[in-house]
């Protein structure tokens, strides 16, 4: 895709030299074929007199007629192939989707698709989506399931993403920004704890603000599950890192448990602390105050009122 941009800014700024010069050097290859086509006929007459041949005048009579014509009509042919460069850069490849409800369409599958982000300038985004789930089309954006990746990682990483899409995971503060600022999403929470019992907690919305406010939590929505509303005292903070000290508590927070997060001070629910570390572990308060849970998944999906916007969209871009 970004080999495709290259051609096509490196054909626009130079097609209004490349073009005409292109008519140009067919033209002289053409004259050139006419004489030598004189030459050999004339020749196989008679190889010791000169050619004589009367057409060699009218032909670079035609030759200069037709290079008048190419050069005086130089901007129209420009512009014939500015349209044309434009037309097939629109047209160039189906658009992809913007979410997991678009990207898998009538699939039943969990597993990586692609999706764009035009927010963040992104054409080809690689997503694990999730649809064994409270009807399918969740986009997975944190998992933790194992100890094989570190989570005490610097505000740069938060801000990019790590790990691996298919196991433990974060896809980056950036990333989630674009994702639930452009249309309103709804956050699900995917738990279970050594002893095989699974929980989970809902709600209607999530917002994430962008970088100049520190990764925020903005919205959260209402809640609905079996887990108990841990979250919702982490409702208005800044993502803290252990470089990044954005919670309002004496100490930095992230520092002291191992990871990045929405910290106030400190947390009721932490999902990037120290897998299998009770005290500094994957926590939510209301399943088990110190014990550190064995799988968490977050994930989000558009809400009606984002998949209205988005219908609206495209209806408006088809017009």
């Amino acid at each position: 895709m970004h080999q495709f941009k290259s051609c096509a800014q490196t054909v626009n700024a130079s097609q209004s030299i490349m073009f005409p010069n292109f008519l140009k050097i067919l033209l002289y290859l053409i004259l050139i074929f006419r004489i030598r086509y004189c030459l050999s006929e004339n020749n196989e007459q008679n190889a010791t007199d000169a050619c004589t041949c009367d057409v060699e005048i009218d032909v670079v009579r035609e030759f200069m007629d037709d290079l008048d014509v190419v050069q005086k009509s130089g901007t129209k042919l420009e512009s014939k192939m500015s349209n044309i460069e434009k037309l097939l850069i629109a047209n160039r490849v189906p658009k992809l989707p913007t979410n997991c409800m678009e990207a898998t369409g009538n699939s039943t599958k969990n597993g990586v698709y692609h999706i764009q982000l035009q927010k963040v300038d992104i054409d080809d985004l690689k997503v694990f989506c999730v649809e064994d789930v409270d009807f399918g089309g969740w986009l997975v954006i944190q998992r933790r399931q194992s100890d094989s990746v570190d989570f005490y990682r610097n505000w740069t990483d938060y801000k990019k993403g790590f790990g691996d899409l298919t196991g433990n995971y974060w896809i980056g503060l950036e990333k989630l920004h674009a994702l639930t600022s452009d249309c309103e999403q709804e956050l699900y929470i995917q738990m279970r704890r050594r002893n095989g019992k699974e929980y989970y907690a809902k709600y209607t919305q999530f917002v994430i603000a962008g970088e100049s406010e520190n990764y925020a939590l903005k919205k959260l929505g209402n809640y609905s599950g079996n887990a108990g509303d841990s979250f919702r005292r982490q409702l208005g903070m800044k993502f803290s890192t252990y470089d990044r000290d954005n919670d309002i508590h004496t100490r930095n927070c992230a520092e002291m448990f191992k990871g990045g997060w929405w910290f106030e001070k400190c947390y009721l629910c932490h999902l990037n602390g120290r897998y299998s570390d009770d005290e500094y572990g994957v926590n939510w308060v209301q399943i088990e105050r110190l014990e550190s849970l064995a799988f968490a998944q977050m994930m989000i999906r558009p809400t009606r009122n984002c998949l209205k916007q988005l219908l609206l969209r495209n209806l408006n871009a088809s017009a």
